[in-house]
């Protein structure tokens, strides 16, 4: 029998009309479609903007690791010379070990100790003919060391190629009386803004990297989200 036999003769039917609440599924995935399409506009302007920060920073970082070499050139005295971020003077005057080494100090700095073939080479290529004293010295029975207490190692001065006479190519032992140039090394600093603004801007990128991958992710799962199927009940 049909379904119609079975309903009562007092049966009315009744027209059900869509309430205030009512969102058809046209409209409610229409709306669904729509928010998802603000939020993922919303976020690609956010990571637009993150992105040209980031840009921003690296080139305002590379500006600031030139400024700091030009600092550190600029910060050497006048009459001193800048090799590898450090500061050199050549004396003019003839002197004694000791006076060498106290004027070293008096400028914040001290004898030579080389530390590197290339800072070796660049020595022996501003010395001239002239022997000079360096940082090096002995008590008797003891072994060379420099000013700051280590033991000096013959090895580099044995690697350079110069064979010209002199005190870097194969220290010659002085009386620490006798009178000879002598050579001062420092190690100058930028202002403490300058250092402070590297650091400054290292955090914030790694920040801003940190931010662009999340947000990367974050719209990975919305979409993911938005691709499922919704049904309406």
């Amino acid at each position: 029998m049909h379904e119609s036999n079975r309903l009562g003769k007092g049966f009315v039917p009744v027209d059900l009309r869509p309430t205030s609440n009512y969102l058809h599924p046209r409209k409610y995935s229409s709306n669904i479609t729509l928010n998802g399409g603000l939020i993922f506009l919303a976020v690609i302007c956010l990571l637009l903007i993150v992105v040209g920060v980031i840009v921003s920073l690296l080139v305002t970082g590379r500006k600031l690791h030139k400024i700091s070499s030009e600092c550190l050139e600029a910060a050497c005295p006048e009459s001193w010379i800048g090799f590898q971020r450090k500061c050199f003077y050549f004396s003019e005057d003839i002197k004694n070990w000791t006076f060498s080494q106290r004027f070293c100090d008096s400028h914040g700095a001290d004898l030579v100790q080389v530390e590197t073939i290339q800072e070796l080479n660049f020595l022996l290529r501003y010395k001239g003919p002239y022997d000079h004293w360096i940082g090096l010295s002995r008590e008797q029975g003891q072994p060379w060391k420099w000013i700051n207490g280590t033991e000096w190692t013959s090895w580099m001065f044995g690697q350079t190629q110069n064979t010209e006479r002199s005190m870097m190519r194969k220290p010659r032992k002085h009386p620490c009386h006798c009178q000879h140039k002598w050579a001062c090394k420092d190690y100058p600093q930028c202002p403490k803004w300058h250092r402070a603004a590297l650091r400054l801007s290292s955090i914030v990128l790694v920040i801003l990297i940190a931010t662009v991958i999340g947000l990367t992710i974050w719209v990975s799962h919305l979409s993911s989200e938005n691709g499922t199927k919704d049904c309406i009940v």
